[in-house]
């Protein structure tokens, strides 16, 4: 049954990020965009302690987005079996590239289910009813691998991954070892898989080849079987050293005094000081073995010291560390420029800016001055400039006086004005009434027409002193406007 419960109770399953990783910024935007718009359309699966079994993104995107409750729909059972719950049903909503959590999730599954290696379960092959209703019955690793989405062989190369240590499953996740040579790396035990991460590093060993991954699981496993062998041969010797010594001093308390008795055991003393050195050799050898040996398969299959190769090897790191420092020199050098790109790139729009108005300016001189040229100055020009400039300082001072006068007539008078700009009175009223309103309309009706008339030439006059610019019209209200 489906119920709304408040988010801040929910909380994600343990095995969560370990079987799965989060979505791709575009699977999780479309996500986002869909409860955004919509809301949760399918409830989140949850236990009786509201742990979450699917539904965990979008859970995420419901904190994010601010909702308070979320719908639910509670399950119950066995840990296992919610944990396969938590498999099952995720897998048909969420797309895992990586190899590991798919690995652990075919582990898990092959776990739960009871398969064995080599099983199968043929086409056509009747299974029992109580079989069938038991999901952990008649399962075979064919159902593991359809569940994952890889063939059976693609699966069995993934379950080995679970061998290896967590730091290079890892590197496997992040793409940096490729899972073939991890397959191979899998086999070693997990003191050489640390021994080996730790001889050449996370960068060594993510840029090993296939070959030379298989390579050291082959050198490795060759070592391993050597060892072993020259550990039983060790125990061999000793128990054959035991029975020489236990003969020997039977023989020399025994016979002492025959000297056919004396021969033999002068040849068990011979025997015994020949075992004795085998003996030696032997943990010499497997002190050897014991020592460095990963170090030392590393130094046969990956680096292959050579003395030449070696002194370039030195060389070349010293000219790595020269490099290095001319390239932080250059790399400041190219900050301090690039600093002052910026400086000149701004300095040169501000002069473009002063050309473009200097280019407007010598265009609007070189049409006066062709306007003279075509129409020459009469011989008055004196007189007329003369007058030119008392007109100028009549029209200032009129211009400053009405821009006086009209401030004050608003700033006093806004209501009188806007009372005389209507028509007032009604037939009845009184006649003086009458005529005082006529007069007022009337002293209104010329005064505005001065104002337009003044405001005309107010705009010819500026189209004069600023050619080239759109021509302004005077709004009632004290804006302007632009044709």
């Amino acid at each position: 049954m489906v119920s709304e419960v408040p988010v801040s109770l929910l909380k994600p399953h343990p095995k969560n990020a370990e079987y799965y990783s989060p979505p791709t910024p575009e699977e999780r935007e479309a996500l986002r965009r869909s409860i955004a718009a919509e809301g949760i359309r399918d409830p989140l699966k949850v236990t009786p302690d509201y742990t979450v079994i699917a539904g965990h993104v979008r859970l995420e995107i419901a904190r994010e987005l601010g909702l308070e409750r979320v719908p639910v729909v509670i399950v119950d059972g066995p840990p296992e079996y919610l944990e396969y719950l938590l498999i099952a049903d995720n897998d048909e909503r969420r797309l895992c590239r990586d190899p590991i959590k798919k690995a652990k999730r075919a582990e898990f599954l092959k776990r739960y289910w009871g398969v064995r290696e080599g099983s199968a379960n043929p086409k056509g092959t009747v299974v029992p009813r109580q079989v069938q209703n038991a999901p952990h019955e008649g399962k075979t690793l064919v159902d593991v691998a359809e569940a994952i989405g890889e063939s059976v062989d693609t699966t069995k190369r993934l379950l080995k991954l679970n061998d290896l240590i967590p730091e290079l499953q890892r590197l496997v996740s992040q793409g940096k070892l490729s899972q073939t040579a991890a397959y191979s790396l899998a086999f070693l035990p997990p003191e050489e898989q640390r021994r080996l991460l730790k001889v050449l590093g996370e960068t060594g060993v993510s840029d090993l080849s296939v070959k030379q991954a298989q390579e050291l699981r082959k050198e490795l496993e060759a070592e391993r079987r050597e060892k072993e062998a020259l550990s039983r041969r060790l125990a061999e010797l000793e128990e054959e050293k035991k029975y020489l010594s236990a003969e020997l001093t039977r023989l020399s308390g025994e016979l002492t005094f025959r000297e056919e008795q004396g021969r033999k055991v002068e040849e068990l003393r011979a025997l015994l000081e020949e075992k004795e050195r085998e003996l030696a050799g032997l943990r010499r050898k497997l002190r050897e073995l014991q020592e460095r040996p990963v170090e030392r398969v590393v130094e046969k299959v990956v680096y292959r010291t050579d003395p030449a190769l070696e002194a370039e090897l030195e060389a070349a790191r010293e000219q790595a560390a020269k490099l290095l420092e001319e390239k932080e020199f250059y790399e400041q050098r190219f900050r301090d420029l690039a600093r002052e790109k910026e400086r000149k790139e701004a300095k040169l729009r501000s002069l473009e800016q002063e050309l473009e108005r200097l280019e407007r300016r010598y265009e609007h001189v070189c049409r006066e001055l062709k306007r003279e040229k075509e129409y020459p100055k009469p011989p008055q020009w004196s007189k007329e400039h003369a007058e030119f400039r008392q007109l100028v300082a009549d029209a200032s001072q009129h211009a400053c006086a009405l821009a006086e006068a009209l401030g004050n007539l608003l700033k006093r008078h806004r209501d009188r004005l806007l009372a005389a700009a209507r028509v007032r009175g009604a037939p009845g009223e009184e006649l003086g009434e009458l005529v005082e309103v006529l007069n007022d309309t009337m002293f209104f009706a010329t005064f505005k027409s001065s104002l337009n008339i003044a405001a005309s030439r107010i705009v010819e006059v500026w189209e004069v002193l600023e050619p080239g610019k759109p021509k302004l019209q005077v709004l009632r209200g004290g804006k302007e406007k632009e044709d």
